[in-house]
C-alpha cells in the first residue's frame, strides 16, 4: 500500500506566505492548489517532487484539469509559488515541494515505499514460481522475500 497521508502543521496558516498568498487575487483558490500539490506529492512518494510519470512533468494545464482550477488560476499559483520559494521548477518543467524533508516524514514515507516494492517483488517472485510450472501456494514456498528469491533461484537451476 501506498502513502495514504501527508503531514500538516496546524500553524499552516499563520505562515507569511500563505497570508500573503491569501490576499492576492483568487488567493483562496491557490492556497487549496497548495495543499493539493502536497497530496500529490505525497501520493508520489519521490522526495517532494511533482509529476505524471518517469520523466513526465505535468504541465499548467495538466494540473489545472487534474486539480479542477482554471489555467490561469494554476499559472498564477505556479508563480506565486516559485516566488516564495515553496518551490522549484526544474528544466525539464518538473515541480519539487521546497524543504519536503523538513516537513514530511521522510524516513516513514521511504519505509512505506521499501514495503510497498518488497510486496510488489513477493508477486513478481509468485507469478514466476507459477510460469515454472509450480504451485506458488504450495506449504514449501517460503513467505520471507529473501527465502523466496533463493527458493525461485533454486526453481531456475533446475529447469
Amino acid at each position: 500500500m501506498g502513502v495514504t497521508w501527508i503531514k500538516l502543521s496546524i500553524n499552516m496558516f499563520d505562515d507569511e506566505k500563505i497570508k500573503l498568498i491569501r490576499t492576492m487575487p483568487e488567493g483562496e483558490a491557490i492556497t487549496l492548489i497548495w495543499v493539493q500539490l502536497l497530496c500529490l506529492a505525497g501520493k508520489i512518494n519521490d522526495g517532494g517532487a511533482v509529476y505524471m510519470g518517469q520523466n513526465l512533468a505535468y504541465t499548467d494545464e495538466m494540473l489545472a484539469t487534474i486539480l479542477g482550477h482554471p489555467v490561469n488560476t494554476m499559472r498564477a499559483a505556479i508563480q506565486a509559488f516559485e516566488q516564495f520559494k515553496m518551490i522549484e521548477v526544474n528544466t525539464n518543467g518538473m515541480i519539487e515541494i521546497a524543504n519536503w524533508e523538513k516537513h514530511q516524514n521522510v524516513e516513514a514515507m521511504e519505509e512505506m515505499r521499501a514495503k510497498d516494492n518488497a510486496r510488489q517483488k513477493k508477486v513478481r517472485l509468485r507469478k514466476k514460481i507459477k510460469a515454472l510450472g509450480y504451485d506458488p501456494d504450495a506449504p514449501e514456498v517460503p513467505k520471507e522475500l529473501p527465502l523466496l528469491e533463493e527458493y525461485v533461484s533454486q526453481l531456475n537451476n533446475v529447469t
